[in-house]
């Protein structure tokens, strides 16, 4: 085995196993509706969730905004009210109590 396919089997088990813990959209509704989270990564802070799709942050960086949260297929979009524009990604399980957007990291309060 050559070095540049021992690299494109790792390469190909890393994108098998964070396809493996990405969360469906009953998963991300299920465990964010209702819910605050303590996230962590370019900035600190906290999120809320509503069930009717109202969310909040509060961030040591950023100040505080209010949004709209969706699903849209297996990725949550997010359209805040101080930045123009949907953003949208899927949400992958870390370990237990973990998530991850790819930018930010967070815990569930």
């Amino acid at each position: 085995m050559t070095y540049t396919s021992a690299i494109a089997g790792f390469l190909a088990l890393l994108a098998s196993s964070a396809q493996a813990d990405t969360l469906t959209a009953d998963e991300v509704v299920s465990l964010h509706a209702g819910e605050c989270i303590t996230y962590w990564g370019p900035s600190d802070g906290t999120q809320c969730f509503t069930a009717d799709g109202v969310t909040t942050y509060d961030d040591a960086s950023w100040g505080s905004d209010t949004g709209r949260w969706e699903m849209r297929g297996d990725e949550m979009c997010v359209e805040w009210q101080g930045e123009p524009g949907v953003e949208c990604g899927p949400i992958w399980r870390v370990d237990a109590d973990t998530y991850s957007d790819g930018d930010y990291t967070w815990t569930i309060n």
